[in-house]
């Protein structure tokens, strides 16, 4: 239960460095008048490139994951599925609802960031599960470094 704990901090912080990257640019990007789609692509893009970089050396580091090949184009499928979908929440709170830029994309943001990490611990940057190991250990949790 430690390590699923610290698992989740870690990633709590890496998602607060995204979030600040994702927002940076978007805000940037729209304040300069790029169409809101365009500036959630943009700066989703450079949140992930962060995010798999923090993630895959730090969070989610253990020598029993997956090949790079598998994990990076996990990472990729996962990330362009919580881009859709967080595109789609953005889109019909801001233009369908009418809420608030900002409101539309704090929403679209935490939804992603739920997505994201089940979808990272589970499968992204999954360990090998070990023939005999302990049947009550978790094979995902991560060594505490």
């Amino acid at each position: 239960m430690t390590n699923r704990l610290v698992t989740i901090f870690k990633f709590g912080i890496v998602g607060v460095l995204n979030t600040a990257v994702d927002a940076m640019v978007f805000t940037l990007l729209a304040a300069a008048g790029a169409p809101v789609l365009i500036a959630q692509v943009f700066s989703y893009s450079c949140g992930i490139v962060n995010s798999y970089w923090w993630n895959g050396r730090w969070t989610f580091q253990d020598a029993g994951r997956l090949g790079k090949k598998n994990e990076i184009m996990r990472f990729v499928i996962t990330n362009l599925v919580v881009l859709a979908l967080s595109s789609l929440i953005l889109y019909i709170c801001n233009s369908t609802l009418g809420w608030s830029v900002v409101m539309s994309k704090i929403l679209a943001t935490l939804s992603g960031m739920f997505i994201n990490y089940i979808a990272s611990r589970y499968w992204v940057f999954r360990a090998h599960s070990v023939q005999g190991s302990n049947p009550s250990s978790d094979a995902n949790e991560r060594s505490v470094s």
